[in-house]
């Protein structure tokens, strides 16, 4: 028996339909989960300020402490002593009573050292101390 091609020869169709709404949907997905942060920042307007003098638009700065595996304690660059962080948190208490502290202990760092950042911090007069850690993957 023989098989009679026909004349004409027929390319396989793909059909994109399907892939381009897949495509589609995952674009609005990813930007309506994304999120956007606009700068609120205009050279030509002067916003007002609070009483403070601070701007009423600016998020509060936060003291990161560092706390490294030898017992060194770090804020911005600068290594410190246990005595100077409490120091320098009162100082930035006065400025900003809601002043907020963002302790991160390195992971070979021994528990006290970090409870020593806590405790200086809270006798400084910190409401609530953060402690900063990485999630597992």
């Amino acid at each position: 028996m023989r098989i009679r091609s026909s004349p004409e020869p027929e390319g396989e169709i793909i059909n994109m339909t399907p892939v381009i709404d897949m495509m589609f949907i995952l674009v609005i997905f990813f930007a309506l989960n994304s999120v956007y942060r606009e700068e609120e920042r205009d050279i030509q307007v002067n916003l007002p300020a609070n009483a403070q003098g601070a701007s009423l638009s600016s998020a509060p700065k936060v003291i990161v402490l560092n706390v490294r595996k030898n017992g060194s304690f770090v804020i911005g660059n600068q290594q410190v002593t246990l005595d100077e962080v409490g120091e320098k948190v009162r100082d930035a208490l006065k400025e900003d009573p809601e002043q907020k502290v963002l302790i991160r202990g390195d992971d070979q760092a021994l528990h006290g050292y970090v409870a020593q950042a806590v405790a200086a911090c809270r006798f400084a007069g910190v409401k609530q101390a953060n402690i900063g850690y990485k999630l597992p993957e």
